[in-house]
């Protein structure tokens, strides 16, 4: 019995090891998520963007924080948008000018957000993702367990090579 318990208590232990959430590795859906942004850039004759990592941190950051708090999100926006939190990390680790990111969210009745992702931001954060001086992104993709919203975050920038 007490061989069992050990067993079922690592078992536990490595288990929720790999539910953590990775800061810098985009999930699958983060990463089509980012495609989809450039397929959107391509066809409205814009440059594809490169990915940043930092800027994808912040993005995870912020969609996380979005996703725990469902019933704040607009404020949480608002908020973010008076100080500039996340953009101004973005620009202190990287030195990007031309900084500007948005968020969007899919509600609970989209269960599966994959064909219409880009949709779904084009709405609400054209000037962003058209943004004509941007070279550089990071997008993220979270859902709220709870209510089954998928919160997209995206931030676009500039960096100078």
């Amino acid at each position: 019995m007490r061989l069992f318990t050990l067993l079922l208590i690592a078992s536990l232990f490595f288990g929720c090891k790999n539910d953590e959430v990775s800061w810098n590795t985009p999930t699958t859906l983060d990463s089509y998520f980012m495609t989809e942004i450039n397929k959107h850039r391509e066809k409205n004759n814009l440059s594809t963007l490169e990915e940043n990592n930092a800027y994808f941190e912040e993005a995870k950051r912020f969609a996380a924080e979005l996703a725990n708090n469902p019933m704040n999100r607009e404020q949480l926006t608002k908020e973010e948008e008076e100080n500039g939190y996340h953009k101004k990390r973005i620009q202190s680790v990287t030195g990007s000018t031309d900084m500007r990111g948005c968020t969007a969210y899919a509600a609970y009745n989209i269960l599966d957000p994959i064909p219409d992702i880009v949709k779904v931001m084009a709405n609400s954060c054209r000037s962003t993702l058209e943004n004509r001086n941007a070279n550089t992104f990071g997008g993220a993709v979270f859902q709220n367990s709870n209510t089954g919203d998928y919160f997209y975050v995206v931030f676009v920038g500039r960096l100078d090579k």
